[in-house]
């Protein structure tokens, strides 16, 4: 009996369900941001496992990673706003809408990306939190055009009320003609 309870405390604990290993996530977080944030084996190794389980490990690696990596990182907010969308893409709108208030832009007001950025973020916000008209005067500020997002904010008012998963689909983004 003792030589099987010694047995159980020297394995190593199994896996968490969204990752390969015990170790990956420790792998993911020595990622350079670069590597991390936009390449396909960092976070979003994870999240497309296409589990709402998943997406939500895969936010809080985000949160792992920011907490560790803090004053080092250049887009601090871009990593907020993708912890966002995973939270979003999950269905935890609480968790969401926390994240992508931390994701404005700042110090950098008069460069038209910052204030798109921040129209988008606007937007989003508006959209997750039901207020329609706010989301409508954040697309207005938006120019058409590629890199805008002006098209995702489109795709909410075209599913507006709907679940961020379902609204954030290009297919809420064609017009529709109810």
């Amino acid at each position: 009996m003792i030589a099987l309870f010694l047995a159980l405390i020297a394995s190593d604990p199994p896996a968490p369900a969204c990752f390969q290993s015990r170790n990956e996530a420790e792998a993911l977080l020595q990622l350079d941001e670069d590597a991390f944030d936009q390449g396909e084996n960092g976070w979003r190794m994870i999240a497309e496992r296409r589990d709402g389980a998943c997406m939500v490990a895969a936010a809080d690696l985000i949160l792992d990673y920011i907490a560790r990596h803090g004053e080092m990182l250049e887009r601090t907010y871009l990593a907020h706003w993708h912890a966002g969308q995973m939270f979003a893409l999950a269905g935890e709108d609480e968790r969401a809408l926390d994240q992508f208030r931390l994701s404005y832009r700042t110090g950098e007001e008069t460069e038209m990306t910052a204030g798109m950025w921040n129209a988008y973020v606007d937007g989003t916000i508006a959209f997750m939190e039901g207020n329609r008209g706010a989301l409508e005067a954040a697309r207005s500020d938006l120019p058409s055009g590629p890199y805008t997002n002006r098209d995702v904010l489109d795709g909410f008012l075209n599913c507006f009320g709907e679940p961020y998963l379902v609204a954030y689909n290009p297919e809420c983004r064609q017009a529709r003609e109810d």
